[in-house]
């Protein structure tokens, strides 16, 4: 462009909006939002005592019921590894069985605790045997088998995404532009085509402005507020090198026509992402309770010292979501 919670485990939380690949905390619009949110809350509580119990020194001389430890072991199983809230393309399905001694229908603590850790074991083996390695579980279905005499019989059924589906458009393998424009018709891709109709900084700023999901109810946004020059001088990486395209003329492949290739903007896309959707603190500049309106990214050129430098600047604007009526 030219110039310019943890909650994973399975509640039937009621929300506002539907997302196809991301979910993002809403405030709640309510007395029935906030009742479940309170409720969820309590449930978190009570999945975390248990964790505490298993990993703590306050197991000892404690039973649990065969039915509680099932409804446990699920919970805190979907809530430390579980990830429903993404969208994946395919599924795979495991089913594991377990065993436990029962005393009267109850087994100890270090029974239990025993048992979660067998379970987590073996989550961590399929979880290493997926490919990509960003497959993830999905949901942990925990159930009482059958009772022999003594000893339960149980299995975790796990349901495993494959391939999470992506949030924006990819860049397809043809997919190489010039970085950007300073002046004339757009620069196009770097084989020379596309002149006049595209460039990379506009390829970028498409996507991040258009990313697959939608909400489902329409909305205003109010108390705007824009954060103009982020760029990739103020924001690096772990290497001292940019999040975000600049580049000057002290390095060997310095061109006013630089090429980003469909890696490059895929790098640049998730790091862009990154930063604009991250709270202020969090390696973002994302302003507390505000939610992104649109992106803008100017392509510039400055000297500085007898340097010459090409960058993107990111021009963000956030606000206030106020959501309006449905009409009957």
């Amino acid at each position: 462009m030219k110039k310019i919670s943890r909650l994973w485990i399975i509640i039937p939380l009621l929300t506002l909006f539907v997302y196809s690949c991301k979910k993002e905390q809403e405030p709640m619009t309510n007395s029935m939002d906030q009742s479940l949110i309170e409720k969820s809350q309590q449930i978190i509580q009570r999945i975390e005592a248990f964790d505490t119990k298993l990993t703590g020194n306050f197991k000892s001389g404690e039973n649990i019921s065969v039915d509680s430890l099932v409804w446990y072991t699920e919970a805190l199983e979907n809530y430390n590894n579980a990830r429903p809230d993404l969208a994946y393309e395919s599924f795979v399905v495991s089913k594991t069985t377990y065993t436990a001694t029962l005393d009267n229908g109850n087994l100890s603590m270090q029974d239990a605790a025993a048992l979660f850790s067998s379970m987590q074991t073996d989550l961590e083996t399929e979880l290493a045997n997926l490919d990509p390695t960003d497959d993830k579980l999905k949901l942990t279905d925990v159930a009482l088998d059958s009772i022999e005499g003594n000893t339960a019989y149980l299995s975790a059924n796990r349901v495993f995404g494959i391939n999470i589906a992506v949030l924006y458009d990819e860049f397809e393998e043809d997919d190489d532009w010039i970085w950007g424009t300073m002046s004339g018709p757009l620069a196009g891709k770097c084989d020379g085509t596309m002149i006049g109709v595209s460039d990379g900084s506009d390829e970028l700023q498409r996507r991040l402005n258009n990313p697959n999901f939608a909400f489902d109810q329409q909305y205003v946004i109010v108390d705007l507020v824009t954060i103009e020059y982020i760029n990739g001088i103020e924001w690096i990486d772990n290497n001292g090198g940019p999040l975000l395209f600049w580049i000057n003329d002290q390095q060997p492949d310095y061109d006013w026509y630089y090429c980003l290739t469909n890696e490059a903007l895929t790098e640049q896309l998730t790091n862009a992402h990154t930063i604009l959707y991250n709270y202020e603190g969090d390696g973002g500049v994302r302003p507390q309770g505000l939610d992104l309106s649109n992106v803008i990214i100017v392509d510039d050129f400055f000297s500085h010292l007898g340097v010459s430098n090409l960058l993107h600047n990111y021009h963000a604007t956030y606000g206030t979501k106020v959501l309006k009526p449905i009409d009957d």
